[in-house]
């Protein structure tokens, strides 16, 4: 016998921006709404942020040749629970949830220490499955997070991206109060890991490049110095703020190959650099430079479930502001428009707010 919500996925269709070619570009089509297996639950989608690896995809770059097409984009979501599974029992409908991005094995060495970002056999919603930019997603109950009283849907759809941030700043990249550490790209992730130093008591400076200015707008607007490289030195600022040490950490949110290779010049001797941008293309990188000065390398991926939590009391304490980096919203409908925005950084952070009438 078929449940009530059944009946309406049977009849009627919904909207959706996917992936289908192996080449740029993003379509707007009607598809039908997902089943749900026993563990999972239907989530109706209230709000969805682009992130810079859908940029990425729209623009087919060589880091996402091997995703399944074709796909529903999108990972960053929060939303309404309008069914659950026979086997889930944590939830209810009605319940303002958001979710994790990966979906993991559970069972490997990795999953079991709580690192289930480096699992094996992760799948990632909007590249190995269909993600979040429809009116409809289909969830494990086990990847969910409900969304406190007083947090609206468009701040809990940037949960996601700043439990990125949370675990590429609080554990991978150990500061101390008073640092010099140098952020290297002004986009979202860019911004909510600059407000996390700034938090912890470090010294921020943010850069960009010339056609930044709304995000340099942003940062300045949220306390965080900012810095045009595009028509500034950048080894001498930093040297003229650190009486020439060099700066504690350089943070790469950027896949460009330049910055990193400048990010090893500013650090100090022993100073880290902590990359987290997705890189089309290979890296040169001097060896001699980073033997002869001890240099640290690390590099930060995806989130853990652990940072989930703490990010979302993060927001609702006031201490992290995602209201400020989320400049632009959009339907569904006006998908192209939206990538547009992300595409030519002419703004912040972008959500999709899907309309519909069921």
């Amino acid at each position: 016998m078929l449940r009530p919500f059944e009946y309406v996925a049977l009849m009627m269709p919904m909207k959706a921006v996917l992936k289908k070619a192996p080449r740029s570009g993003i379509e707007v089509e009607e598809v039908p709404i997902p089943s749900i297996n026993q563990d999972e639950v239907l989530i109706k989608v209230r709000a969805a942020a682009i992130c810079g690896s859908d940029l990425g995809i729209y623009k087919y770059t060589p880091a996402y040749e091997r995703m399944k097409l074709p796909v529903v984009l999108g990972h960053e979501f929060s939303g309404e629970i309008v069914e659950t599974g026979s086997a889930v029992r944590n939830f209810e409908i009605g319940d303002r949830v958001l979710s994790e991005s990966v979906k993991a094995c559970g069972t490997c060495g990795f999953c079991r220490e709580g690192r289930s970002n480096l699992c094996d056999e992760t799948t990632l919603f909007g590249i190995h499955t269909d993600g979040a930019f429809a009116e409809y997603i289909s969830v494990p109950s086990n990847l969910l997070h409900r969304i406190p009283e007083g947090m609206s849907y468009e701040e809990a759809a940037l949960v996601e991206p700043l439990s990125n941030s949370v675990h590429f700043v609080l554990d991978i990249t150990p500061f101390k109060v008073n640092d010099y550490v140098v952020v290297q790209g002004c986009g979202p992730i860019g911004l909510f890991s600059a407000q996390l130093f700034r938090l912890g008591g470090a010294r921020v400076l943010l850069t960009g490049l010339s056609d930044d200015q709304t995000r340099f707008d942003i940062a300045q607007g949220l306390g965080i110095e900012t810095f045009d490289i595009e028509n500034n030195d950048l080894l001498e600022r930093v040297s003229e703020d650190t009486c020439g040490r060099g700066a504690d950490i350089a943070f790469v949110a950027v896949g460009a190959p330049q910055a990193f290779q400048q990010a090893t010049e500013i650090v100090k001797k022993r100073g880290q650099v902590t990359v987290v941008g997705i890189f089309g293309e290979a890296v040169d990188l001097n060896l001699t430079w980073l033997v002869r000065r001890e240099l640290v390398i690390k590099g930060a991926y995806d989130a853990r479930p652990i940072n989930f939590p703490l990010s979302i009391k993060l927001i609702s304490e006031g201490k992290i502001n995602v209201n400020e980096v989320l400049t632009h919203k959009f339907s569904l409908e006006e998908a192209e428009k939206a990538f547009r925005v992300g595409l030519e950084r002419s703004g912040g952070k972008v959500e999709f707010i899907p309309t519909d009438s069921r």
